[in-house]
């Protein structure tokens, strides 16, 4: 709600600035006489409101670039900081073959795995983490991150035992998830299985990344 106010924070403007014209106009009709003191006080009350909306937006969410203006970095760190919930929508191609997952506030920003061909990044991959479960097989998938149609950041999420989760390889100095790979891992978290398996798997996540 605050991100759609501050974008619509010209015409709330104007809607304000009309009932304030309209709270003079109920003034002057009751300075001549008219019973129009409680209409004018409702009418000013509304104003007051719409002018104050864009500032409180302002203060719930921080003004930020546009997506559009930001570099690849900070994207990024966008991504990073996003909710995975909210902030994201996926849809599937052809049969589910492909996966995208597209940001709701600028759709040119998104997510994109092929489960086929060169899709996938290894088709058995072996760590003991990733193959420790019933089902010991793990595939390694793409997961390349788009703005407008340029490649912005290419990652690997592992599915495991099964395909019944996709998880994040760890840092291999620390043996930790850095955030921003957890952060992707939860927007592609269809199955809501993220955080189980990867406690199943013996891993943890960098929450200082």
């Amino acid at each position: 709600m605050s991100l759609w106010i501050k974008g619509n924070a010209r015409i709330i403007n104007v809607l304000a600035a009309s009932f304030y014209a309209l709270t003079f106009v109920s003034g002057v009709s009751w300075m001549l006489g008219a019973d129009t003191e409680a209409v004018g006080f409702v009418i000013g009350l509304c104003a007051s409101i719409l002018f104050g909306l864009p500032h409180l937006a302002e203060f719930i969410v921080p003004s930020r670039k546009p997506i559009r203006d930001m570099t690849d970095d900070e994207l990024l760190r966008f991504v990073k900081c996003s909710d995975p919930r909210i902030d994201w929508k996926g849809i599937t191609r052809g049969r589910g073959w492909v996966s995208e997952v597209f940001l709701r506030e600028d759709r040119r920003l998104r997510f994109r795995a092929k489960f086929i061909d060169d899709g996938i990044q290894n088709d058995d991959y072996q760590d003991e983490w990733a193959n420790r479960h019933p089902h010991s097989k793990a595939v390694g998938y793409w997961h390349e991150l788009y703005y407008d149609g340029n490649l912005v950041g290419r990652f690997i999420l592992v599915a495991v035992d099964g395909g019944r989760a996709t998880l994040p390889p760890p840092d291999w100095k620390t043996g930790k998830i850095h955030m921003l790979e957890y952060r992707i891992a939860q927007i592609h978290d269809t199955l809501g299985t993220l955080d189980e398996y990867i406690t199943r798997s013996g891993l943890a996540v960098d929450e200082d990344t």
